[in-house]
């Protein structure tokens, strides 16, 4: 159970909050739980009638009870209309999709309508809050919208307040943040925004420019921390060493930290995809360069395909595999398959010419070309690989002995280094991760001529020239049965599988 701050009744404010998905309903319910009287209006007929129910349309865990509580207390309410919601609300949270288009710019199309309908609806001055992901200078334009769309002698001002909530763990996140960003041109908006929010929490003031990146720069630095460590990884496959020691050894400095410093399939779900995508554009459209950002993003786009590679090379192709994808929501935790890897690797592994059962505990994937097993077991079930691509707990927990016996193969991809390697070693399994388990390339380590090895005058002849070290078959010679020694302590190589291939160097 997360600890919730108690509720806060005297320092309530009426709050009409756009939008009931994962941003929407989730502070709807926490502003309720803390003492605001809120209107949460959300235009879908069929969320709506699952809000009015009881119910709540996403898996978000701890919220349901939430919304219970604070529905049967009365502190929230449900409106399909801006109308049933605004009159008499104090502030106006815009929470609805800013998705990317073809190009990577988000599309505003949804937000600015918002603002319009609330403007309308609004009966007093009103301050207008987006947490939606926005480029820079949007609050500015949504202002001139809302004070176009409002009524003559009504007021209304526009902050910006992003949101860092985790799926999974939103709710914790919105109760005990690590800070809350309010970007305001006027200090008492700041002042109201910041006292929605749990007392006590960090509060970075700033102008609504620098809020709305905030966001975007947040997320694309989470982005660059994933896609380095998968290049981290595939350097610790090089070498053949392990990944995990080597980024807990870079995690564990301060100045870094070890969050997102996990190799994998690459990042996915609604947020780091769309907002590296959007701060991207945001480059282009200032004329100014996003190097860092860019290279993240294409090592990101090729972690699947590397994965599909490293299962191509451990089977001597996928083509007329029948391969099981374990995991299709982007993350444990969720249902959300937005930007999935699972589903991507299903996508490339089809094409492929693969053929795939795939099974997820909680994801429901609408036009899933592909069978869809009821449960892990059945998907492993004459399989001639597996490929882990979501870090469900099931995962870890599932018999490693009767996962072998019903495969027809052997080999395992545990893309997000969900399994115990001993164990599955031990029932007969041949288990490649990302930076971990067994390798499928090893290169030695070679420094020719060894030059390092000898002392400073080893390198130079009486007459200044260098010494003669020998033809370069020799030299490669050298370093070949260094690399073979080195390779031997490492644990280079690959015990035989059922499909034949495994040592590589």
């Amino acid at each position: 159970m997360i600890p919730h701050p108690a509720a806060t009744p005297d320092r309530g404010h009426r709050v009409c909050v756009i939008g009931a998905g994962y941003v929407g309903l989730t502070a709807a319910a926490c502003l309720a739980h803390l003492g605001h009287e809120v209107v949460c209006v959300e235009s879908d007929p069929r969320r709506l009638a699952t809000l009015e129910r009881g119910g709540i349309p996403i898996v978000e865990p701890g919220l349901d009870e939430m919304v219970a509580a604070v529905t049967a207390n009365g502190h929230l309410t449900f409106a399909a209309r801006a109308e049933g919601g605004v009159p008499g609300a104090e502030v106006a949270l815009l929470c609805v999709g800013t998705p990317p288009r073809p190009d990577g710019d988000p599309d505003l199309t949804y937000i600015a309508q918002a603002a319009r309908e609330v403007s309308q609806a609004a009966t007093g001055d009103l301050v207008v809050v987006v947490k939606s992901t926005v480029p820079p200078g949007s609050c500015e334009a949504i202002e001139l919208i809302c004070q176009e769309a409002a009524r003559p002698g009504i007021r209304i001002r526009v902050a910006s307040s992003p949101e860092f909530l985790r799926e999974s763990r939103a709710v914790e996140d919105f109760l005990h943040p690590d800070r809350v960003v309010v970007g305001a041109a006027d200090d008492d908006v700041a002042d109201l925004v910041a006292a929605l929010y749990p007392p006590g929490v960090p509060v970075v003031r700033c102008d609504r420019r620098g809020a709305e990146l905030v966001k975007y720069a947040a997320n694309a630095f989470l982005a660059v921390k994933i896609s380095f460590a998968n290049e981290v990884a595939a350097l610790c496959e090089h070498l053949g060493t392990e990944a995990s020691t080597v980024l807990q050894g870079v995690g564990l400095d301060h100045r870094i930290g070890s969050d997102f410093l996990r190799p994998g399939p690459g990042y996915g779900g609604s947020c780091l995809p769309k907002d590296v995508s959007g701060f991207r554009a945001l480059g282009r459209a200032m004329d100014s360069p996003t190097h860092v950002v860019a290279a993240a993003e294409r090592v990101n786009s090729e972690a699947r395909s590397a994965i599909v590679e490293k299962l191509a090379k451990a089977t001597g192709g996928v083509r007329g595999l029948t391969v099981a994808v374990l995991g299709m929501s982007f993350k444990e935790g969720t249902d959300d398959t937005r930007d999935s890897p699972g589903l991507g690797l299903i996508d490339i592994l089809t094409t492929s010419g693969a053929t795939v059962k795939a099974y997820d505990p909680l994801a429901k994937v609408d036009g899933l070309t592909v069978e869809r097993s009821a449960s892990a077991m059945e998907a492993v079930r004459d399989a001639d690989a597996v490929v882990v691509a979501t870090s469900w707990r099931e995962f870890a927990e599932l018999d490693p002995g009767k996962v072998a016996e019903a495969m027809s193969g052997d080999v395992v991809i545990d893309s997000v280094g969900a399994l115990d390697l001993e164990k599955c070693a031990g029932a007969g399994l041949v288990v490649y991760g990302v930076g971990r388990g067994t390798p499928v390339s090893f290169h030695p380590v070679v420094w020719p001529p060894l030059r390092w090895a000898h002392s400073p005058r080893d390198h130079t002849g009486s007459d200044g020239t260098a010494p003669d070290t020998g033809s370069s078959a020799d030299r490669e010679t050298v370093a070949g049965e260094d690399g073979a020694r080195a390779g031997a302590e490492h644990g280079g190589g690959v015990a035989p599988s059922r499909h034949g291939l495994r040592a590589c160097c």
